[in-house]
């Protein structure tokens, strides 16, 4: 019970987190189940992982050409590092709420490093 309930929280902390984006929004206050939550999540995260991409690429494009050999490499251990984090959060109660964990850590995570990357210019 301590798990479920921690997972809940996980969740709705993370739900909170999207709520900025209004198509986001609506699909989760819309959704009854798991898996409607999860599609509402996947959608968001292919809106999100598009504007890392775009991020990425203006980045890269502002970059001295040793600086794009260093943004490339961190963005490939990047990538590996945010799967095999949330890896953790899809196996952490058992149940159905593990997938909802599990997008909620890649978003998040993809929001983060999108955000991140579309300051990198101003520096």
């Amino acid at each position: 019970m301590k798990v479920a309930m921690s997972g809940l929280l996980l969740l709705l902390g993370s739900t909170l987190v999207h709520a900025e984006s209004a198509a986001f929004g609506s699909c989760m206050k819309a959704a009854q189940t798991t898996a409607s939550m999860s599609e509402c999540s996947q959608a968001e995260l292919k809106r999100e992982d598009a504007r890392l991409n775009q991020a990425y690429k203006q980045a890269m494009a502002s970059l001295e050409p040793a600086q794009q050999g260093k943004l490339r490499d961190a963005q490939r251990l990047w990538l590996k590092y945010r799967d095999a984090n949330c890896a953790l959060y899809y196996t952490l109660t058992g149940g159905t709420l593990d997938i909802l964990n599990g997008g909620a850590c890649t978003l998040d995570m993809t929001k983060a490093r999108a955000d991140e990357l579309a300051g990198l210019p101003e520096h």
